[in-house]
């Protein structure tokens, strides 16, 4: 099944638009919040060109990222301070928690369609 006109533009939107973030890491972040796979699948450093981002940075989004795939009403403003804190700025830090939860999303809209019966 393929997805509704509005949400593929949403997703094209943060996939391919130019921004603070590098497309590769909203790329990485998004489909590594719908694979639904928790913490275990959080490997950031190894997903991504090691040019991406400093090692650092990337260990301090980790935990971000899964507690918005998993739990995001666990997020609070350490979780914004800390990742500040790393060296992200305010944009980079909108893009990937956009692309985090619009991966979050479609891995719930794919058990959705799952549970009714649907392929996605």
């Amino acid at each position: 099944m393929s997805l509704p006109t509005q949400l593929q533009k949403a997703i094209n939107a943060v996939l391919n638009s130019p921004g603070a973030t590098e497309l590769s890491l909203r790329r990485v972040v998004l489909e590594l919040a719908r694979s639904g796979e928790g913490h275990a699948s959080l490997d950031l450093p190894h997903a991504l060109p090691p040019h991406a981002l400093p090692k650092d940075m990337l260990e301090a989004l980790r935990e971000f990222v899964d507690k918005i795939a998993e739990r995001p009403w666990t997020i609070n403003d350490d979780d914004f301070a800390r990742l500040r804190a790393a060296g992200y700025s305010h944009d980079q830090l909108y893009e990937v928690t956009l692309a985090c939860a619009l991966g979050a999303g479609l891995q719930r809209f794919d058990a959705g369609l799952r549970a009714l019966g649907a392929n996605p």
